[in-house]
């Protein structure tokens, strides 16, 4: 499997794992090697419940993106503890994630957090002000939380100052287009 081989390549700053429609858990160990990654996006994984146990070992982290894992029903609680350098955690459309772990809290550096289509269940807990979970991301100065992917990207592109190209069919972001059925992602 594809999977057991990544934690050899070492000097890897950057990994994009996608669409896989089978894998419920990733591999033991599978991160443990790559003391260098500092952007890891995990894409479309339809079946995945749970996220690397060895999360935690990714010190020079940055960025991290979770997008479209339907099953994922948590992040880890102490997985997150060991991010000391992430400053920047992005959730997209993960609808059995309801609440964020306690750890999140000591991630000084994190400036962003972005949670979208995410379920009405973790929004109203990340409520400003009010919710159960707010006290956790509190200190994070960037915090942007909707139920629709359309707001919540035309917020942060406006306040990243992104130039910015609209089409019939899409929207241009610098040389990327993004576009999701009549949803811009």
């Amino acid at each position: 499997m594809v999977l057991n081989s990544i934690s050899n390549l070492n000097s890897l700053t950057s990994l994009s794992i996608r669409d896989d429609k089978e894998t419920v858990c990733f591999p033991k160990e599978f991160l443990r090697n790559l003391t260098l990654l500092e952007s890891l996006s995990i894409l479309d994984w339809r079946e995945l419940k749970g996220l690397p146990e060895d999360l935690a070992s990714l010190v020079t982290l940055k960025s991290l993106k979770i997008d479209l894992c339907r099953k994922l029903e948590s992040l880890p609680g102490e997985g997150l503890r060991g991010l000391e350098s992430l400053q920047s955690l992005r959730i997209y459309r993960c609808q059995k994630v309801a609440s964020l772990p306690a750890s999140i809290q000591s991630l000084t550096k994190l400036q962003r957090i972005e949670i979208v289509s995410c379920g009405r269940e973790l929004e109203r807990r990340c409520e400003k002000g009010k919710g159960e979970d707010w006290y956790k991301i509190a200190h994070i100065p960037e915090v942007s939380i909707c139920e629709e992917v359309l707001p919540c990207s035309w917020v942060m592109m406006a306040a990243a100052s992104i130039e910015v190209a609209v089409a019939s069919d899409g929207l241009l972001v610098g040389r990327f287009w993004a576009v999701y059925g009549s949803k811009v992602i």
